[in-house]
């Protein structure tokens, strides 16, 4: 079946996941080895400690090779395990919110990062996402995420969201038209102070 790492790596997700459905537990190392980091960054702008996104990242895990012989090949793996973590994150996100509305607005903790993630947060990039976590619902911010970041069609984010493709391209439309509308008026106020 699935016998050296360097076959893997040629393999598309979905013949990953077929595998790993037929009892390959090194094609679903290979599915971990390779949405880890993707799962982590998506989650970590649903939660408000990397800590609770870690462990949704694994739960998530536990969860698609728990479920792996539900999952469909009509399905691009990415999408039906992002479905998974967004589903855990929601559930998460009540009972943290039922249990101490404070520990969700909590300034996460600083972690010790790898170069990888350093470059990825790049002071301005980071500056958009916080706003855009600030302004936007987190269903929007999510639409967002998976987009621009995930690179995911319309129609993918509809299934991983659980709404209709149109509803999140509308999402997307009213995301960006906030996003620009708050930017435009935050440059407003700095060119009135003299700041640009």
């Amino acid at each position: 079946m699935c016998s050296t790492a360097d076959k893997l790596v040629g393999l598309s997700d979905e013949e990953l996941a077929r595998r790993s459905r037929a009892g390959s537990s090194s094609c679903f190392e290979e599915l971990v080895r390779r949405f880890q980091v993707p799962l982590l960054c998506f989650l970590l702008r649903r939660t408000a400690r990397r800590c609770d996104a870690e462990d949704i990242v694994q739960e998530s895990f536990v969860r698609a090779y728990e479920c792996m012989g539900q999952y469909r090949d009509a399905w691009p793996f990415r999408t039906w395990l992002f479905t998974i973590a967004h589903r855990l994150a929601i559930s998460h996100g009540r009972k943290v919110h039922a249990r101490d509305e404070a520990e969700l607005t909590a300034e996460p903790a600083e972690d010790e990062e790898g170069p990888a993630e350093r470059l990825g947060r790049e002071e301005e990039k980071r500056g958009l996402w916080e706003a855009a976590r600030a302004l936007l619902t987190g269903e929007q911010f999510s639409a967002v995420w998976l987009h621009y970041v995930e690179e995911l069609p319309a129609r993918e984010i509809a299934r991983v969201l659980g709404r209709t493709r149109m509803a999140v391209k509308t999402m997307l439309h009213r995301a960006r038209k906030r996003l620009l509308t708050q930017l435009a008026m935050s440059m407003v106020g700095q060119m009135q102070r003299g700041e640009v």
